[in-house]
């Protein structure tokens, strides 16, 4: 099997916009599952953190047309994107972890960005202390660290190198095999004190994906950016042609063209 090798540059320390919009269509799947369990009638101030390319904001703008809109990130190269969409929002690049709103929020979404952020214990209800009195806060987050595909990366790490040694630092290695997810019944315990009322689930949706290496071109701009950041370009190399040899194999191409990818999901919904 000839296997694509991408350099240091094609996989990139930054987020790429476009590539993450590929798949755009399942990844606004559990956005709206999200805003189904919302029930809230006219929030004034909406923060939607970790906006990325706008692709949540814009379904809130179409919901609540009339709410104050603020969507807040990190990367200069998503909000650069999320500007361009023909809504009215304020946009604010800044790291979650500093991030603090200008006014009491009635209603934080935090869609596919909690998982990268360490100590739950803390920093969901450092949110939900944001909230304006029967304010809502609603997140989902990818559950990928016991997923095939997260594995498939561990192992790489481990024996990607020269005669099968490990790639990257010992540390780099920890910090991925590490789990910030907690379980469902402790996010119960965390948040219900905190909570009028509180909803949590988990999904598992059979994603159906097209393209040539459609699994290793969804995770290679989320999950895997921690890895090329902290991998030199020979290094990154190396890692890439590993993981795509053993992604190929263990998620075979079906008989119509497309692959299939198991993805599960977490989801809180919680009213202060």
């Amino acid at each position: 099997m000839r296997v694509k090798r991408e350099t240091a540059g094609n996989a990139g320390t930054h987020w790429d916009a476009r590539a993450y919009q590929q798949f755009s269509r399942l990844r606004q799947r559990p956005i709206n599952e999200l805003l189904e369990r919302i029930e809230l009638q006219d929030p004034q101030h909406i923060y939607d953190l970790g906006c990325g390319t706008g692709l949540a904001t814009r379904l809130l703008a179409e919901r609540w047309p009339q709410a104050r809109l603020h969507g807040v990130d990190s990367s200069a190269q998503m909000l650069e994107q999320a500007r361009c969409l023909p809504i009215k929002a304020s946009w604010k690049q800044c790291d979650l972890l500093d991030w603090r709103p200008e006014q009491p929020a009635d209603l934080l979404l935090a869609a596919a960005v909690l998982h990268f952020l360490d100590d739950h214990q803390r920093l969901l209800p450092h949110l939900l202390g944001h909230l304006d009195s029967g304010g809502c806060f609603a997140a989902h987050m990818p559950d990928w660290r016991d997923a095939l595909w997260y594995r498939l990366m561990l192992e790489t790490l481990n024996d990607g190198g020269p005669g099968g040694t490990p790639l990257g630092t010992p540390e780099l290695r920890q910090r991925m095999a590490a789990r910030p997810l907690l379980a469902l019944e402790d996010y119960y315990r965390l948040l219900a004190p905190l909570t009028a009322s509180l909803d949590i689930w988990e999904t598992e949706q059979l994603q159906v994906v097209d393209g040539k290496s459609p699994v290793y071109d969804w995770v290679k701009v989320s999950a895997l950016r921690p890895v090329m950041q902290a991998l030199n370009a020979e290094e990154q190399v190396r890692f890439i042609y590993h993981y795509l040899m053993r992604v190929h194999e263990h998620y075979p191409q079906e008989e119509d063209g497309c692959t299939l990818f198991p993805f599960k999901r977490i989801f809180i919904v919680a009213r202060v």
